[in-house]
């Protein structure tokens, strides 16, 4: 009875979020999958009609339903166009949540193996980093080489896993506490994530360097975790409100007040900004913690460094390399950022920057990458066909998925171009 009164709320809730929509069909141009299959049911109209017909029960969960509705990237770029305002962030969210609970007609798709142990993994630190030494440890013996010889990769279906993260560097050990150097002018705690920490350590090491350069005391709490956006993708909300309330932990457990919670990937700034919304009192967890306070504190890293005043004494060095600069789809459709990035290679002499014209997703999204390639892949080579007609140096994006999914098409496209985060770059400007 009471699991029957949970659902019948979270689906008044999402047909609420889908009666929003007017259908005017304005978003359609700016939808990367309707785009690619000019398919109606692969659009935001179509799907949030999809999502309404099944909170309603007018329609009832079959594969091709669900099919359609996990096609969705979830970049939100009709949400940015949208003229009626659609929360369409918290729709896809509450609905894939409530697709869980429904009755199915037939089989569903199932979810691939890789996805489910990145899933698994990526909330557990100490096992992340066993396989942290573990992929560094195969690539400098050689040891990977040989059994991607043998297809030991595809023989426990994690090929498409492997080829993501190739060529992870050497386990680095963060300390709990990094002093600010010169006059400290605030404190902030780092959050480090899950794919970040195993695979962006040169971004992280970066921006510790950077904020203690700008005066900052920096806490690195080891009991931080995942931020719960692949649970919350998948639909299991109850598993991303465990790690939202872990994260919220680790923070008050910092001894000293911190003013922020820097983050560096921009895929979990939107995660956790939107912990506020996705936890409340007014969604269906029964002991829902009040997580305000943590998600007002959540700042992107070169958001934080674009708008914090700079000592007299930081003053960056001539960096002469050629810049394009990848805007990912949470900092243009949520944290509605574009600009902070821009400003921040602007103040790197002799560094000069371009930004992609196209403005559509990468078709990374997250785990998205792994399990609809079909789609995904097309979107990357999309993107990266503006490379061809210029010479770059750097591709610099501030979201590790984008990072990895693009890195992984310019190994056989443009293997000499270097892609990192922003951050690194005013790193280096600074003697990093």
């Amino acid at each position: 009875m009471e699991h029957k009164e949970s659902s019948s709320k979270l689906a008044q809730t999402v047909s609420d979020y889908a009666s929003q929509c007017v259908k005017c069909a304005l978003c359609l141009p700016h939808c990367p999958t309707y785009l690619l299959t000019k398919d109606e049911n692969e659009s935001p109209r179509g799907r949030i009609a999809l999502f309404q017909a099944l909170a309603q029960e007018k329609l009832p969960l079959s594969e091709k339903a669900q099919t359609h509705l996990d096609q969705c990237l979830g970049c939100r770029a009709c949400e940015r166009v949208c003229p009626a305002h659609v929360e369409y962030g918290q729709l896809l969210t509450f609905g894939r949540t409530l697709l869980k609970q429904l009755p199915s007609k037939g089989p569903l798709p199932k979810t691939p193996f890789t996805t489910r142990f990145l899933s698994w993994i990526a909330t557990k630190p100490s096992l992340l980093r066993a396989l942290h030494w573990l992929l560094w440890g195969l690539d400098k013996s050689g040891l990977r080489r040989l059994a991607r010889f043998v297809k030991l990769p595809s023989l426990f279906g994690l090929s498409s896993l492997d080829n993501l993260l190739s060529g992870v560097s050497k386990p680095y050990h963060f300390q709990p506490h990094y002093a600010a150097i010169g006059t400290e002018r605030g404190s902030v705690m780092l959050f480090t994530g899950c794919i970040s920490s195993l695979c962006d350590q040169e971004t992280l090491a970066a921006s510790i360097y950077v904020l203690r350069h700008l005066g900052m005391d920096v806490y690195i709490p080891s009991s931080q975790t995942c931020c719960g956006a692949i649970a919350s993708h998948a639909g299991d909300m109850a598993q991303a409100y465990h790690l939202a309330k872990q994260n919220n932990q680790a923070l008050m457990g910092i001894t000293k007040k911190v003013d922020y919670v820097i983050t560096t990937a921009t895929g979990c700034s939107a995660v956790l900004q939107e912990y506020a919304t996705h936890f409340s009192s007014d969604t269906n967890l029964e002991d829902a913690t009040d997580l305000s306070s943590f998600s007002h504190k959540v700042m992107d890293i070169v958001t934080f460094i674009q708008h914090h005043e700079w000592p007299l004494s930081v003053i960056p060095k001539p960096l002469p390399l050629r810049v394009m600069l990848h805007t990912p789809c949470t900092r243009r459709n949520v944290l509605k950022s574009t600009a902070d990035p821009e400003q921040l290679l602007a103040r790197i002499p002799e560094l000069t920057w371009k930004s992609f014209r196209s403005t559509q997703c990468c078709g990374a999204a997250g785990t998205y990458m792994l399990d609809h390639p079909d789609l995904a892949e097309p979107l990357a080579k999309q993107l990266l066909s503006e490379l061809d007609d210029i010479q770059v140096d750097y591709i610099a994006t501030s979201n590790i998925g984008c990072a990895l999914h693009l890195q992984k098409q310019l190994k056989t496209r443009n293997p000499a171009i270097t892609l990192g985060h922003p951050v690194i770059l005013l790193a280096r400007a600074l003697g990093f």
